[in-house]
């Protein structure tokens, strides 16, 4: 049975209560409010279980002031995505620093899905995200949104880049584009509808049919990087 969902902090549902946002740092602040209702609902719920008035409801604000910060519920998990997003590059940032110098792939592979296993949340926006998330956004807010993973991309392959001795920045940018891919397929791969989850569980026959987020994520990077690496070294001998 899933815990009950949190209640705004006090002082939080206080300001947003009685306090119309004026100033730019309390717009910020609400927004933020409005995005961290969105994530506690979601956790408790599919993409369809929450709406606009549960979210406003849960952030202490009136249905039609988040209406006045997003203009729908796509644009609302949105932000949500950009939120995940991140908060994954950093702690990704976090987690290499310490490999230093002694980096492997394998280390390297494990860290990414270690990283990304800990937010189950990001999985399940990606997952939705091209199909049913960007489909009905207006031309600007789907313009900032691909600029916002253009720069994101070029952080993360500069990142794998210098982590990674003979991994070239256009490899680089191929491989986070492969991790964003294979982390939409692997989340789905790993949470099926409930049927077939049932069917896997209950046939000895299809047990290797079972995945599991991390290991098998972990696996598929290495061997993605491991090829990679292969034919940046055979191009070269070759050059």
């Amino acid at each position: 049975m899933p815990a009950a969902p949190a209640k705004p902090h006090a002082t939080q549902a206080k300001r947003l209560d009685g306090q119309r946002a004026r100033s730019p740092q309390d717009k910020d602040l609400r927004r933020g409010h409005l995005v961290q209702a969105a994530a506690e609902l979601f956790a408790q719920a599919d993409f369809d279980g929450v709406t606009i008035a549960k979210v406003a409801s849960r952030a202490g604000v009136a249905k039609g002031t988040a209406y006045l910060y997003f203009n729908c519920k796509e644009a609302l998990f949105l932000e949500l995505v950009q939120s995940e997003l991140n908060h994954w590059e950093q702690e990704l940032g976090r987690a290499l620093e310490p490999l230093g110098a002694t980096i492997t792939n394998a280390a390297v592979s494990v860290t990414i899905a270690r990283t990304l296993a800990a937010r189950p949340t990001l999985g399940r926006l990606l997952v939705l995200l091209h199909t049913v998330i960007e489909p009905q956004l207006d031309f600007e807010t789907a313009r900032s949104f691909k600029l916002f993973l253009r720069d994101l991309v070029q952080r993360l392959s500069s990142l794998f880049a210098a982590s990674l001795p003979g991994l070239g920045t256009p490899e680089a940018v191929t491989f986070v584009l492969q991790i964003h891919a294979l982390v939409i397929s692997v989340s789905q791969l790993a949470a099926p509808p409930p049927i077939i989850a049932q069917v896997l569980a209950e046939d000895a026959s299809l047990q290797a049919m079972r995945v599991e987020f991390e290991p098998f994520l972990a696996v598929t990077l290495a061997t993605l990087l491991r090829g990679t690496l292969q034919g940046e070294r055979t191009i070269q001998k070759g050059a």
